[in-house]
């Protein structure tokens, strides 16, 4: 089963697609209904410059993200129990944790979230990919830190088969990246809601 944990939409088309390529499972970053049929919708809070204000309703939210604007910023919420998992996408990229920063993240629980959006992929090796690669070769030796990689899916022209990426980065990395897409982002919810009193 795999998650998608920066979804935009519960369209019913690109719901139905999500489920045909093996979804199971979802969160939703914007505002409005998560009450589809098809498989749980989690809500995700995620954090911005523009929106740290936010961070105080993290507990009408089942998960709670940060995308970093600057090393200050990262450095101070890397160690806040609201925040589950730090994101990086194709704006911030610049502002991946330091070693010493995801060990920590390690340490506290927070998993490290790659928004590969369809521009990461379809960049090619100078864009996307090589950042996608060394990314992952990079992060997957520190011990605990949990990676997980999303679609960032708004319309049905965002989905791309996981399995078509999962082996397009085990072609690049030489490392099994399928938990990416399907335990990690899983267990990163099952602690998530944990934390917040939940049980599953």
């Amino acid at each position: 089963m795999y998650v998608e944990l920066h979804l935009g939409s519960v369209d019913k088309k690109l719901i139905k697609l999500l489920v045909m390529l093996g979804y199971g499972m979802a969160a939703i970053v914007t505002g409005g209904g998560n009450d589809i049929d098809e498989f749980p919708v989690l809500r995700k809070l995620v954090i911005t410059q523009g929106s740290a204000w936010k961070i105080k309703m993290y507990k009408n939210f089942d998960l709670v993200s940060v995308i970093p604007w600057s090393r200050f910023v990262l450095n101070k919420l890397i160690s806040d129990d609201r925040i589950d998992v730090v994101t990086i996408n194709t704006i911030n990229k610049r502002l991946l944790p330091s070693k010493a920063q995801a060990r920590v993240m390690a340490e506290e629980g927070k998993a490290l979230e790659i928004v590969i959006t369809p521009p990461i992929v379809s960049y090619g090796e100078r864009g996307g990919l090589a950042f996608l690669r060394d990314v992952i070769s990079d992060y997957s030796t520190i011990d605990g830190l949990r990676i997980v990689l999303s679609q960032g899916i708004s319309k049905v022209s965002d989905v791309r088969n996981p399995r078509d990426v999962v082996e397009l980065m085990e072609v690049l990395t030489g490392i099994d990246v399928s938990g990416m897409f399907s335990d990690e982002p899983y267990e990163l919810l099952v602690d998530a809601m944990y934390r917040r009193g939940i049980c599953i």
